[in-house]
């Protein structure tokens, strides 16, 4: 949902491109700020469902030890997927907050666009 809004704000801005210097700037901060934004969440994403298969990996792993009567090696591969299933919730939350930050600068320099357009539009 994140990624809509920073995408909208993208093509707003970049629609947005006045005859002024101030509102083409204004709408390239935008895109660049949405892009960075999209860019940023797309690594946090792509690390959190690598650390999602990495606990995935080792839950299966605990299954087969368990299934051989590997106790040890259940116990061992059930703890690596705790922890590995914990770094995919701070992982994907980090990953929520990356998505808010930048869809809030986004935000922030699309209005700032929309305002010079509005300067723009009064001024002539």
């Amino acid at each position: 949902m994140q990624l809509k809004h920073i995408f909208t704000a993208a093509v707003l801005a970049a629609t947005l491109a006045a005859c002024s210097d101030n509102s083409q700037q204004a709408a390239q901060d935008a895109a660049a700020k949405a892009k960075a934004a999209a860019d940023a969440t797309k690594a946090a994403a792509q690390q959190t469902a690598q650390q999602a298969q990495q606990a995935a990996a080792a839950a299966q792993q605990a299954v087969q030890a368990a299934k051989t009567g590997d106790v040890a090696g259940a116990t061992a591969s059930a703890q690596q997927a705790t922890a590995a299933g914990q770094a995919s919730a701070a992982s994907a939350q980090q990953t929520a907050d990356t998505a808010k930050q930048g869809a809030k600068d986004t935000k922030e320099a699309a209005d700032k666009a929309v305002d010079a357009a509005k300067k723009d539009a009064n001024g002539h």
